[in-house]
């Protein structure tokens, strides 16, 4: 090695080895199956995970909060509270998971509030991961309110204080899993049981793929493109690789209906001999709500579905359908989804490969035809003004038009907003914007290096 080269290469490692640091590859590498989805979220209030101690829980504030589940038994529950901030409010908390293995796993999320004494449960849910496709991120919600769209006595909705779990529920799996925990508070709704019912059947057209303009997905919920669909459809294409998970979102009203189809061609003989003689590369699609719970419905009289596979047939066609029915306010009381509006994510994933298979991943080419229907309709009527938990003034920047509380002190017309969270000292430079800052930096500082190699050697 020429002696004029040593600075450069070591000036190379230290810029490989700061790029994989700060973004996380070089850790994510070994990860299986597949590479981690970025669930986005803040730091924990105060730092570090959550509690694992029942008598000392995490406080939560509204917002989207990063955490990680497991590394041992003890470690897969963790323990949260939340003090509503509006009396006689709802207050929605999801949990968003990304496996790290193909072995079985799941999240699930609970909540309780202490009357008298007793704990009295509010619900609780839990999202598994399916054995086709173990990557697809999971997730699941409960609804922290009366049962009852006329009972205002519920403790549920009166309480002050709720007790969240956050855990792994009856799954063994202690390998670590991240996952992100969504908590906002709605204003209470004027004569909620005059709005419309939820629908009896879920019931929707399956849109016809259009001409496809080539959007893909992004592994990241904060950089997943934005489609705007209309009744008839958008359609995209993308090519997924084995193994990951691409997303978009769309916005969803109330009254209106979500409705995905993805496709994926048969194999051709060259893709065959690619994929060997025996098998496909599994599919899946479903939707992520504002709250982060995860989800895929189908028309009950129909044969589709939201799996299927790339399969090693010329002639067949992976057909993956999921939807929603109508967005309504009642969907709350009848345990179906959707319930909330704003942003819904579309998840579409292809199984990892074997790990006893001697290949590379394939890429699958898939169209994405995404239609939103119906008409704005249903919108509840939120009170005019809202009142703190003990009778006082409510908290500032409430108004019906505006009656989700997505962090402290900061409303939105919808549920899924997630305003930055600025730490301790009120700085908007928190650990991770530094990372962010240092990697901008340290990436010219690389280009810079490399620019001037290229010109010396001319």
């Amino acid at each position: 090695m020429r002696p004029g080269r040593l600075p450069l290469v070591i000036g190379g490692a230290l810029c490989l080895g700061w790029l994989s640091l700060t973004t996380g590859y070089g850790a994510a590498a070994g990860l299986a199956p597949s590479t981690t989805v970025d669930l986005g979220g803040q730091d924990l209030p105060g730092g570090g995970l959550g509690s694992t101690a029942p008598d000392r829980p995490t406080p939560l504030q509204p917002g989207l909060w990063a955490d990680v589940l497991g590394g041992s038994t003890t470690k897969n529950a963790h323990h949260f509270s939340y003090q509503r901030r509006i009396q006689n409010s709802t207050v929605h908390v999801g949990v968003l998971g990304a496996p790290q293995t193909a072995e079985s796993d799941l999240v699930s999320v609970a909540a309780a509030v202490i009357t008298d004494g007793v704990s009295e449960p509010c619900g609780s849910a839990q999202g598994s991961s399916t054995y086709s496709v173990p990557q697809a991120v999971i997730g699941a919600e409960v609804i922290v309110a009366a049962d009852d769209p006329d009972d205002t006595e519920s403790p549920c909705l009166r309480a002050e204080t709720v007790q969240i779990v956050v855990s792994r529920g009856s799954s063994s799996n202690v390998s670590e899993i991240p996952v992100a925990i969504k908590v906002v508070e709605e204003a209470p709704v004027s004569a909620p049981a005059g709005l419309p019912p939820a629908d009896e059947e879920v019931s929707f057209d399956v849109p016809e793929p259009g001409t496809p303009r080539e959007a893909p997905g992004a592994p990241s919920f904060d950089a997943a493109p934005q489609l705007d669909p209309s009744s008839d459809g958008v359609t995209v294409s993308t090519r997924i690789e084995e193994g990951t998970e691409q997303l978009w979102r769309v916005g969803v009203q109330w009254g209106q209906q979500l409705v995905v189809r993805a496709t994926a061609p048969g194999v051709d003989q060259a893709a065959v001999d690619e994929l060997g003689c025996c098998g496909g590369v599994p599919l899946r699609v479903h939707l992520v709500g504002p709250s982060r719970s995860t989800f895929a419905h189908n028309s009950l009289d129909t044969s589709e579905s939201n799996e299927g596979a790339y399969a090693v047939e010329p002639d067949a066609v992976a057909d993956l359908v999921a939807g929603t029915p109508p967005l309504r306010y009642l969907n709350r009381y009848d345990d179906t989804r959707p319930v909330l509006p704003g942003d819904y994510w579309i998840g579409l994933s292809a199984a990892p490969v074997d790990e006893n298979a001697d290949r590379d991943p394939v890429e699958v080419p898939v169209e994405l035809t995404v239609a939103v229907t119906g008409q704005v309709e249903g919108e509840p009527s939120y009170q005019q003004a809202v009142l703190s938990p003990s009778g006082g003034p409510g908290p500032g920047g409430y108004s019906p038009e505006q009656p989700f509380l997505v962090a402290d002190d900061t409303f939105a017309a919808v549920a899924s907003g997630n305003p930055v969270v600025l730490d301790a000292e009120g700085s908007w430079l928190d650990g991770r914007r530094w990372a962010g800052l240092g990697l901008g930096i340290a990436s010219i500082a690389c280009l810079a290096g490399g620019l001037w190699r290229l010109r010396a050697a001319r």
